[in-house]
């Protein structure tokens, strides 16, 4: 199956019905799954393969090819820091402790008026 006929009439119904929270909450819950360790694991074998390349390129001669390949690390790793950081960020958010600064902070930090 091809990219363009993966992506039906059905399927861009359910992204289009998606909200940004549910989004987010589905992202959040692969942390810890088989298809979140295979998300890992894709991005470590697909980094390893570039991280090879970078030793047989000569970076006088092809600086901006080096450029290319360490976005494309930055994009494999997009997915996997993403999932971390909105995992990170509920915790954060349920913590008593960072409420009181998060709240502190919102009143004009050191400088709040109680």
């Amino acid at each position: 199956m091809d990219k363009k006929s993966y992506f039906t009439d059905d399927v861009r119904e359910q992204i289009r019905e998606m909200s940004n929270e549910d989004m987010k909450n589905a992202l959040k819950s692969l942390e810890g799954t088989p298809a979140w360790f295979a998300i890992i694991k894709y991005g470590q074998e697909r980094i390893a393969s570039i991280q090879s390349i970078f030793l047989t390129i000569d970076p006088l001669k092809s600086a901006s090819e080096i450029s290319r390949y360490q976005g494309t690390i930055t994009g494999i790793l997009d997915l996997q820091d993403a999932v971390l950081t909105l995992k990170y960020e509920s915790k954060k958010a349920e913590n008593p402790k960072y409420k009181q600064e998060k709240n502190l902070n919102e009143l004009g930090g050191a400088y709040a008026a109680y």
